[in-house]
């Protein structure tokens, strides 16, 4: 039986799924959207996979109920288990690169304070007239704070909806808390504490399931990506291919088209001996990216240089570099379109999102032209007060810069900045501070 959460839960999807098909504008929006979606869903592979999965989950059940440690009376959580923890686990498998990631995903959605939290809140629901008015206003502020943390106008805001959310959680804990203790004789313990175990053994048991899926998925892409390297590898080939994964999603994972090579090995002993170099190759680079973390943790925080000049603290340059260069493109390429004139108020738009130069949001990255906008240079001051620069005097070029300090010459006008189309340097922009794998 629904309790009065899920029963409005119920009621305000049905609500959603009735406006959809009555209103116009939502009718002309969302039905197409679904219909991809069913399209997308509805095809033999992926029915099959929920299929097996449904299959794998009832027979942990029935086990479980062997033993004595389920019940008719959980049937309503373990469906709700199924559905909202088990099918998301699902997806995030395939995409998963190792076992140890999806028992991470696992865990997130089962030994966390988030989910001991949620389970306390159903302890006592509200009554329904109070979900029905709680939980759309629960959703609406939750998906503000989302999107006013997006980017840094928004934060300023973030504070109008983040707020009243926790209020409301602070009042959803103490009506929880006094309805507990008022009824706490008429509660089932048993029950209760029965729901809590299920929903932290039913997923952990879904792992084989998922592992094997993570494994299938991948692969059946190495295989359709080795046979597209070479139409003609024989089976056996394949097979040693498939042999040499040693049963790995983190194996099948790393095996990507770098090392497509192994698709030239006609027999089964040559495609082991071609495992045995990519599974040799693979730890080299992870023990490499694992020695320059290291180093980029021990150095922290260090002055000075090393033997070769290049700075010993290295946090951020990697991504500092990168985003210079891109800051190079987008000049370039707006250059000829500006009348030959290069910008210096397009930063924040050019480099946004800085996440994906794993910068902070405060990226602090300097762009400046002379007074004709004929040349342009910009830089960054890392967290170590190094700072590096890049620039130009025409659309094509590219000089770098290296020091203690801002600079404060031109490229081609001084010694600080190097032509990189003529010379090396300087040593701190020619040094890979990127990931080895």
């Amino acid at each position: 039986m629904l309790n009065s959460r899920e029963l409005a839960s119920v009621i305000l999807i049905a609500v959603l799924i009735a406006l959809s098909l009555v209103l116009p504008k939502w009718r002309d929006t969302v039905l197409p959207s679904l219909g991809s979606v069913a399209r997308s869903f509805f095809k033999w592979t992926i029915l099959r996979l929920f299929g097996f999965f449904v299959v794998w989950v009832a027979l942990w059940v029935w086990f479980a109920w062997l033993l004595g440690l389920w019940e008719l009376v959980l049937l309503k959580d373990t469906i709700i288990i199924l559905v909202g923890v088990g099918f998301p686990l699902l997806f995030k498998s395939i995409r998963a690169k190792s076992g140890v990631e999806i028992v991470g995903h696992i865990r997130r959605e089962t030994l966390t304070l988030s989910t001991l939290f949620l389970f306390y809140l159903n302890l006592e629901t509200l009554p329904l007239w109070g979900e029905l008015i709680a939980q759309p206003v629960i959703v609406l502020l939750s998906v503000m704070t989302a999107l006013a943390q997006r980017d840094e106008k928004g934060k300023r805001i973030v504070g109008c909806f983040s707020i009243p959310l926790l209020l409301i959680g602070m009042s959803l804990i103490a009506w929880t808390t006094v309805q507990t203790v008022t009824n706490w004789d008429m509660l089932n313990w048993p029950e209760l504490l029965a729901q809590l175990a299920l929903s932290v053994w039913l997923p952990f048991a879904m792992f084989p399931y998922l592992y094997v899926v993570a494994l299938y998925a991948a692969t059946e892409v190495i295989l359709k990506r080795l046979l597209w390297s070479n139409k003609e590898m024989p089976l056996r080939a394949r097979l040693g291919v498939l042999a040499g994964l040693h049963g790995s999603v983190r194996w099948a994972k790393a095996l990507t088209g770098r090392h497509n090579l192994v698709a030239r090995t006609k027999s089964f002993r040559g495609a082991l001996s071609e495992m045995s170099e990519f599974r040799d190759d693979v730890t080299r680079r992870e023990k490499r990216e694992a020695d320059r973390l290291a180093d980029l943790e021990g150095f922290s925080g260090q002055a000075g240089a090393d033997g070769t000049g290049a700075q010993l603290d290295r946090r951020e340059f990697d991504g500092t570099k990168k985003a210079l260069q891109f800051i190079h493109t987008a000049q370039a390429l707006r250059y000829e379109r500006q009348g030959e004139r290069f910008w210096n108020d397009l930063t924040d738009m050019v480099v946004s999102p800085v996440s994906k130069w794993d910068l902070p949001a405060q990226h602090g990255i300097v762009v400046e032209t002379t007074n004709d906008k004929k040349k342009w240079r910009a830089w960054r001051q890392l967290p170590s007060g190094w700072v590096l620069g890049i620039g130009a005097t025409g659309r094509v070029g590219e000089y770098r810069y290296a020091g203690a300090e801002p600079p404060t010459t031109w490229p081609g006008m001084s010694d600080d900045w190097i032509d990189s189309a003529i010379s090396l340097g300087p040593v701190d922009w020619d040094r890979n501070d990127g990931s080895r794998l």
